[in-house]
């Protein structure tokens, strides 16, 4: 007996990209939502825009977690 199939592989890798990005689109409503986290995110944001930021490479040594931490 011949197998049937009702999706090509084509149209079965189509929806497992929408489902995929049904997922994200969930993930984004639910921190959206957060307004701790989305101030939280802002003031981030805000830090990198004015260079308050150091490479990871150079905290790892500061901390002297070179051994520790894989970056």
């Amino acid at each position: 007996m011949r197998e049937m199939t009702l999706l090509t592989t084509e149209e079965k890798e189509l929806l497992s990209r929408a489902a995929s990005l049904m997922e994200e689109l969930l993930e984004t409503l639910e921190i959206a939502q957060d307004k701790k986290l989305v101030k939280d995110l802002k003031a981030a944001l805000k830090e990198v825009e004015e260079g308050k930021t150091r490479l990871l490479d150079e905290l790892i040594r500061e901390l002297d977690l070179e051994g520790e931490v894989r970056s």
